[in-house]
């Protein structure tokens, strides 16, 4: 899966663990650790960036503003007739509120989405754990969905409704949670809710709200088997990331692999550079389904 031709974004170089984008006609650097190659454009082309995101110490990261970003942004963002608004920030992770690897799970999402809807003859149900900022939550919502969105940060919850107002999408479309994934899905299994769809995009490392620790390989395979006991056995998807260096997309398959699924499909993640063809790599995904 790898976006290309997006608008408002652009990919123009990476390198010795950068990239240079174009974010909303704004020209930023960020960190990429996976871009161990050298740039191919030249150090002033780089310097003409007006952002430039520098990784600290302790792990975090500040910007450095030539000039004063602007105070609002957005990153449109359509799939049919549907045209939807992300709100953008600049973030001290270097972040901007939107993964732009995740354009294409975006657009999978809603084609499954409309597929189940029309199978049940009402709106699936679908969880996205992890769900950050919430723009899998508003396209799957376009789409039809109901839609329960979990994070464990209130921050990103309330950004992610700043979207869903720009996107003009019914506030009762998506149930914005607070709370560690993992307790969610206890608390669903214990409560036997079930759901037609799961998204699940979880960090290397995190904490939950009341400080639950995350780590992805002490953790994974407890996360989905609490996601294979609320998933509907029949008419239901799966789609399961991993950013973890080390995690390879046959690993994600044999975490998943479930004889309900008439088929598991493994990959990677990846965004096209504009004007050339190379692909940064962000990430592994596998898809499943049982229709």
């Amino acid at each position: 899966m790898i976006t290309q031709d997006l608008e408002q974004y652009e990919l123009l170089d990476s390198g010795l663990g950068r990239k240079l984008e174009v974010i909303a006609g704004v020209k930023v650097v960020r960190p990429s650790p996976q871009a161990i190659w050298k740039p191919l454009l030249k150090e002033s082309e780089w310097n003409q960036a007006s952002s430039n995101c520098l990784r600290t110490k302790d792990g975090g990261g500040k910007w450095e503003h030539k000039k004063e970003p602007p105070a609002t942004l957005a990153l449109p963002f359509s799939v049919e007739d549907k045209k939807l608004q992300f709100r953008l920030k600049f973030t001290s992770f270097g972040h901007c509120g939107v993964f732009f690897e995740q354009v294409p799970v975006w657009i999978w999402l809603y084609q499954e989405v409309k597929k189940l809807k029309e199978k049940l003859g009402r709106a699936p149900k679908v969880i996205n754990l992890f769900g950050y900022t919430g723009c899998a939550s508003l396209v799957m919502a376009s789409a039809g969905a109901e839609v329960f969105h979990v994070d464990s940060s209130k921050g990103v919850l309330d950004w992610g409704k700043e979207s869903q107002a720009l996107s003009r999408i019914d506030a009762k479309a998506v149930r914005w949670v607070q709370e560690d994934a993992q307790e969610f899905l206890k608390h669903s299994f214990k409560k036997q809710f079930t759901y037609d769809g799961i998204l699940a995009d979880p960090p290397s490392w995190g904490h939950g709200v009341k400080k639950e620790v995350w780590e992805f390989e002490k953790h994974i395979t407890i996360l989905t088997e609490a996601m294979l006991g609320v998933v509907n056995k029949e008419n239901s998807f799966l789609f399961l990331t991993s950013h973890t260096h080390g995690v390879q997309a046959e690993a994600l398959r044999n975490l998943v692999f479930d004889r309900r699924w008439k088929e598991i499909l493994p990959g990677e993640l990846g965004v096209k550079h504009q004007n050339d063809a190379r692909i940064l790599p962000a990430g592994i995904y596998v898809t499943c389904k049982s229709y």
